[in-house]
């Protein structure tokens, strides 16, 4: 069978052939950078060079959706293209976005058709371009199979942690291609390096002290993760906390202290500065030269195991190139003296900035967005640091003054890390934020369509040290999210108990105004991560329930309970029943 080509704007269908974009009655307007090397402004109508001839390889019935499958000429992205029904469609379509392949939510087709919308995938890849290409062929197709025209079709675009990149340089620079979007986890030109790197490097330092800020992190601890440390460690566990990674991520010591994109971050510096290692060794104003406590802590280490030299030497790149103090979180201002100017030798290479233009497509990360936006991030998040997605909120403030409220949102997910569904082992402490997301598409799409504003944006306060606080009383937080707080007798997180012995536990369960209703309570006593479902009153948005439990064991517990709230207080909704957590911790010593 030959392949089906098809014209982007016309939407005329030839076997075998490319058709012309355009008659002679309707001339060809190419897309086009909006400054030289500047990213490409892409509207409606015009056509991308580069992915101007798209291909339908083939159309196929897949779990009763038509799939249309195809690639553009040239170079060679495919994408595609999932239509539900016609009697199931309601005018919209849902797209996410990624740097590389593979990443798309598993459910995210389903998603869509259970929404009113067919949904569009493309090959991972750089920028936003290719993805406004796919969408804007997609309405071509849509608009022929379900017999509309094409510029009354909506459509919204999401994606997260690298996709977050893509998604802000989209709806900066893109016109009425999508009319939505939710960026999540949010990566600034700040985060793609120093991120990984400040962690390894406040990790080598503090190592040896694991176990106690771990301890003082956990429910009933003592709070204060800098009790014990020396000077030095003291000023390191500062330093990567005032670049904004939260504080509490430290409970899970061994994820913060290895972080997955540190490898290729290191390769990618060093190929694009490959006499910085050399530098750090052997000149001054860097810490393996530099007289003190941290750098002989370094030498050290070199000379324990000399095949540490690169590595020990990039995990401290972040001190030496500094982002534009006009453009950084205040973080690194602590890396400069009073007057603005370094306290330590500057490379020429900057790695944050150059990889947050190449993946966003050259976007400059000024706020002026096109279209309406739902911002999603997560307190606890050690990759993307939840004070990257404040700072981006406050350039959208800038750029759009009063009318931001008209069209933008942060939502704030507490007990939530980078990755949308949770890591194995860690259900006691963290939640998945998928129904996050696809609750945002929902409103972001009534926003756009019928003007029904989401809930307000999460009110938090941004500490000295860039650690982002929310509020306990769910009124006051806002955003979307339930809020638990679970205590012993007297409000406390630390219960001290003998073996056999029954002990009382008390969860205060708040959904913020407008949010919906309470619709599971879950409790995990030995804190194995294996939720139980209790039983509670239907149909609230405040709740209190209570527990009574005993340990025959000695040893240390930590008893969790998980919350799920859904708009339209609906159990059975499997996309956005909203979750949070809490613990408490039981010590439980021998009956007397």
């Amino acid at each position: 069978m030959k392949p089906l080509i098809t014209a982007a704007l016309t939407g005329a269908l030839v076997l075998g052939a490319a058709a012309p974009l355009a008659t002679a009655a309707e001339p060809v307007v190419q897309c086009s950078a909006s400054r030289p090397g500047g990213p490409f402004a892409v509207d409606a109508t015009c056509v991308d060079p580069t992915y101007s001839t798209p291909v339908i390889d083939k159309r196929t019935s897949s779990d009763g959706l038509l799939l249309v499958e195809g690639h553009f000429e040239g170079p060679g992205t495919t994408f595609k293209i999932f239509l539900p029904p016609k009697r199931q469609w309601e005018g919209r379509f849902f797209q996410f976005t990624y740097p590389i392949n593979g990443q798309e939510p598993a459910d995210n087709v389903q998603f869509g058709a259970a929404h009113g919308g067919y949904t569009v995938q493309t090959d991972g890849a750089l920028g936003y371009r290719h993805s406004a290409a796919a969408a804007k062929f997609a309405r071509t197709v849509a608009a022929e199979y379900y017999g509309v025209k094409s510029e009354s079709i909506y459509g919204y675009l999401y994606g997260w942690s690298g996709g977050s990149y893509q998604t802000v340089g989209a709806i900066e620079n893109t016109r009425n291609v999508w009319q939505g979007a939710v960026p999540i986890v949010q990566g600034i030109p700040t985060s793609s390096a120093a991120n990984f790197t400040s962690r390894a490097f406040a990790a080598f330092v503090l190592q040896d002290k694991k176990d106690q800020i771990v301890d003082a992190l956990r429910p009933g601890g003592s709070g204060d993760p800098y009790a014990g440390l020396d000077a030095v460690q003291k000023a390191a566990l500062e330093e990567v906390t005032r670049l904004g990674l939260p504080l509490e991520s430290w409970e899970d010591f061994d994820y913060v202290a290895n972080p997955g994109g540190l490898p290729s971050t290191a390769a990618f510096i060093q190929g694009f500065d490959n006499s910085y290692v050399e530098d750090f060794w052997t000149k001054p104003g860097y810490l393996g030269t530099e007289d003190s406590s941290l750098g002989e802590l370094f030498r050290a280490a070199l000379a324990q195991d000399p095949t540490r030299r690169s590595q020990l030497a990039l995990i401290a790149n972040h001190r030496y190139t500094l982002p534009a103090q006009e453009s950084a979180i205040p973080g690194f201002d602590q890396y400069r003296n009073p007057d603005g100017a370094p306290l330590y030798p500057q490379r020429a290479f900057s790695p944050g900035p150059f990889l947050a233009n190449l993946v966003t497509g050259g976007a400059s990360f000024s706020g002026k967005i096109t279209g309406k936006v739902i911002a999603l991030d997560s307190t606890l998040d050690s990759d993307a640091f939840p004070v990257h997605a404040d700072w981006y909120a406050n350039r959208v403030a800038a750029a759009m003054g009063s009318a931001a409220k008209d069209s933008y949102r942060l939502w704030y997910t507490d007990n939530a890390d980078h990755g949308p569904f949770n890591r194995a082992g860690q259900a006691t402490r963290l939640v998945g934020y998928m129904p996050v997301i696809y609750q945002a598409l929902e409103d972001v799409s009534a926003w756009a369509e019928k003007g029904i504003a989401p809930p307000r944006s999460t009110q938090y306060q941004v500490t000295a040290d860039n650690q982002i606080g929310l509020p306990d009383n769910a009124a006051v937080r806002a955003g979307i999210q339930p809020v638990v707080e679970l205590s012993g007798r007297g409000g406390s997180d630390r219960i001290e108990v003998t073996q056999g012995s029954e002990f009382d536990l008390q969860a205060k369960i708040q959904v913020p105004q407008h949010a919906g209703k309470i619709v599971s309570v879950e409790w995990d006593f030995d804190g194995d991560g294996t939720f139980e479902p209790a039983p509670f009153e239907a149909n609230k948005d405040t709740l209190v329930v209570r527990s009574t439990h005993m340990f025959n064991t000695t040893g240390t517990y930590f008893p969790s309970i998980r919350v799920g709230s859904q708009r339209e207080g609906d159990a059975t909704d499997k996309f956005d029943v909203i979750q949070n957590v809490d613990r408490v911790r039981v010590v439980v010593t021998p009956a007397r």
